[in-house]
């Protein structure tokens, strides 16, 4: 349904590819000298540590590229100062391990289920990326027994730069430039974003992450970079101008160091057994609300108890976001698929719904087929992504969403979560159940996490809308989010919806609540 406007109807082996620049190729560039390495001497598995420099916990994160090099699990949580030594599988799997080290920042929620990171998000796992990473800054390593020049290392801020990285050789004094010199720099760079590309904390207003406008030519974003550390990529094609120094390799090492942030260069105290993440999001954190920008809608989403928010659209536009509730744009159908509104989504959120009700020929109306050509720059914000949200048969086989989601594989693209709609028929005790039924079997299904997008009790069996009583409708409103916040893969849901001035679902009447908005409130 529903509407844009108000109406009153251990080891894993994954496929996700690298984002910086020389590894997906054989060959590496030095200047303008191409250089191809022959068989190394049959040594032991070389070691990364990585070190926390910043001033806050980071969780480490790891994509490999899609060669059949092996993903890491286990991977550490590190507080200020602590450090923690990864062994590369570089003779596991495919023989050889390209892939990427980099600091998640910003991260909560329940592992495998809610959590999720303010920087560097890469699923909902705390120990290791189950999809590629939105854009932070990278530490980039090929190691190949097959290669004497090997290992390759390199650090990239192509896509965006956040804490400061720098790739250090252990047992060797590293020189001031050529190989085994330190890559990357431990200077602060968002400090000197250009305004347009910085990304600020919606809440605190603290800068997070600046990220390149275009990874693929000269910007002010790179000039910046170059500037300030002229020993890590700024662009994609940087390795390929004359004097480059953004390509490093070290045959005398056994390790590098990776460190993230400013701080001191001093060795750092070994991180202790991996903790569980902190400040889990609590099952409210999970509660949210649809709506549509009608009278009365700031002060009643304010009021509203919702952590979350959306509005079928890439802006939150006139309505207010509260401090400390999140907004997630929505890119609705194919005339949605601008540079303007993928603009403004990259900008307001941290998620992105993909189409709403494609299978609906009254909603964005679109074949599966269509809906897989645009994904590619819904790819391309860098966000969280979720699947279209169909408007029924989300779990069935065959179904658009199932052919969605078997194109997507065949096509390599990321899906990060399943968006689902429900509208239930059966206003009596057993909705809940009736629901929960439904969720289950889409998460079965897919195996990814779930998010609730549109919710309620309206009967379209008889054509004209059928609807339950105040009393049905605050019984199911209890009974349904407790169901709710007991599902360990449902990441969020939301009520339809705000207003009963787009449906006589909703929870407020203008700025004030009814019955349901008050149980709402209190629920989770």
């Amino acid at each position: 349904m529903r509407r844009r406007t108000p109406l009153l109807l251990a080891l894993l082996l994954v496929v996700v590819g690298v984002t910086g620049t020389a590894f997906a190729v054989q060959s590496h560039r030095s200047g303008d000298r191409s250089i191809q390495g022959t068989p190394a001497a049959d040594v032991a598995e070389h070691t990364v540590t990585l070190q926390n420099r910043t001033s806050s916990r980071i969780w480490v994160g790891s994509t490999v590229n899609a060669d059949g090099s092996t993903a890491l699990t286990g991977l550490p949580v590190l507080d200020p100062g602590q450090s923690a030594t990864v062994t590369v599988p570089e003779r596991a799997g495919a023989g050889h391990w390209r892939g990427t080290f980099f600091a998640r920042q910003g991260c909560g929620g329940e592992d495998g289920s809610t959590f999720h990171c303010a920087v560097g998000d890469c699923g909902p796992h705390a120990d290791r990326c189950s999809t590629g990473e939105q854009p932070t800054g990278l530490a980039e390593f090929n190691f190949d027994p097959a290669d004497s020049l090997a290992p390759w290392y390199d650090v990239s801020y192509v896509n965006a730069v956040a804490a400061p990285v720098t790739i250090t050789p252990n047992d060797v004094a590293p020189p001031a430039s050529g190989e085994c010199a330190v890559a990357g720099c431990a200077e602060d760079l968002l400090s000197a974003c250009p305004a347009d590309n910085l990304v600020k904390d919606q809440g605190t207003g603290a800068p997070l992450v600046c990220v390149n406008p275009n990874r693929d030519a000269k910007t002010g974003y790179s000039d910046m970079v170059n500037q300030k550390c002229p020993t890590a990529y700024a662009w994609s094609k940087q390795d390929a101008e004359p004097g480059n120094k953004v390509m490093y390799q070290c045959t005398k090492c056994t390790g590098l160091t990776v460190a993230f942030g400013t701080g001191s260069a001093a060795p750092a105290e070994p991180a202790a057994t991996q903790p569980a993440p902190e400040n889990k999001t609590p099952a409210a954190g999970r509660k949210g609300v649809s709506l549509n920008p009608v009278d009365g809608a700031s002060q009643a989403l304010a009021d509203s108890g919702a952590s979350w928010y959306f509005n079928w659209a890439s802006s939150t536009g006139a309505v207010t976001r509260p401090n400390g509730v999140d907004y997630v744009p929505m890119i609705w159908g194919p005339g949605s698929v601008t540079d303007t509104e993928l603009g403004q989504a990259a900008k307001e959120g941290k998620e992105l719904l993909g189409f709403n009700e494609p299978d609906s020929p009254t909603q964005a109306n679109m074949t599966p087929e269509q809906a897989l050509d645009q994904w590619p720059r819904l790819e391309a914000t860098g966000l969280r992504l979720g699947a279209p949200a169909v408007a029924t048969g989300a779990d069935v086989a065959g179904g658009w969403l199932d052919r969605f989601m078997q194109g997507a594989a065949q096509r390599g693209l990321r899906v990060d979560f399943i968006p689902v709609h429900w509208y239930g028929a059966d206003f009596g005790p057993d909705a809940a159940n009736q629901l929960r039924g439904y969720l289950q079997a889409v998460h079965d299904r897919y195996h990814k996490p779930v998010w609730l997008t549109e919710y309620g009790l309206i009967d379209f069996s008889k054509g004209t809308p059928r609807y339950p009583s105040q009393q049905e409708q605050t019984d199911f409103i209890r009974s349904s989010t407790k169901m709710l916040d007991g599902l360990d893969f449902m990441e969020r849901y939301a009520w339809f919806t705000l207003s009963t001035v787009t449906s006589p679902t909703g929870l407020y009447d203008g700025a004030t609540a009814n019955a349901s908005g008050r149980v709402y409130h209190d629920a989770g």
